[in-house]
């Protein structure tokens, strides 16, 4: 029989990362990044129909967890999926849907 250490790094991370992505609005600016790049927040909000501060509120979160990266151009902020556990959570779900 297989056992886990429910404490190592590796589970924790995971944990973590799909704790952030339960919320259906980051899950679905994840989804968004991953599919199509880097984007700004206009583009990502203009994509799910959200308003700019909604999706600056719950990418803030994604920032501070790790899971997106930002990139300053001028005024503008891009920003990127990072997070592998992140991309690999968004893969399972790509595959069965």
């Amino acid at each position: 029989m297989q056992t886990y250490d429910v404490k190592s790094p590796n589970i924790v991370e995971f944990v973590n990362v799909i704790k952030l992505l339960s919320h259906p609005i980051r899950f679905s600016i994840a989804l968004t990044l991953n599919e199509n790049g880097i984007m700004n927040v206009s583009k990502i909000q203009e994509s799910l129909d959200l308003t700019q501060s909604t999706v600056s509120q719950h990418i803030s979160k994604l920032r501070e967890a790790g899971i997106v990266s930002a990139d300053r151009d001028g005024t503008k902020i891009y920003y990127s999926l990072t997070s592998e556990t992140a991309k690999t959570i968004l893969k399972a779900y790509g595959n069965n849907n």
